[in-house]
Parts: C-alpha cells; sequence; structure tokens
C-alpha cells in the first residue's frame, strides 16, 4: 500500500493533488490484485492525469459561468 510519504518514483513528479490521486487509485488496483505493480503505477499515474485535467475544466467553466456579462 502507498502513502503520501511512500510512494513510487514515477509519481515524483505529479502535483500534489494529482499525486494524491494516483496513490488512491493505485491503492484500489492493489486491493483488486489483477496487475503487476508497473501496470497499476502506469494505470494510477494515467487515470490521476485525467482527473486532473477534468478538474481543471470544470472549474474554468464554473469560473466562466459565474463573471457577469459587461
Amino acid at each position: 500500500m502507498w502513502t503520501p510519504s511512500h510512494f513510487p518514483a514515477a509519481m515524483r513528479s505529479l502535483n500534489h493533488s494529482t499525486r494524491a490521486k494516483a496513490i488512491e487509485i493505485a491503492n484500489q488496483l492493489l486491493e483488486q490484485g489483477q496487475l503487476d505493480q508497473q501496470h497499476i503505477v502506469a494505470v494510477s499515474v494515467d487515470e490521476a492525469r485525467r482527473w486532473a485535467r477534468c478538474s481543471r475544466m470544470e472549474a474554468e467553466a464554473m469560473m466562466n459561468q459565474a463573471r457577469p456579462f459587461a
């Protein structure tokens, strides 16, 4: 099991929130036991990056909706 202070080197370059999501995903995949650790890390990093992109897009959309019309 990985933690915020003990995680794979491949997650080192991720920002804090994206790394936390990658760790969460990786630990879920570990529990399922269907993939080896190398694949778990690759999948979790990809999914966490996708999650971060979607989160940013949602935040931008919300900010655009909140702007008053000129």
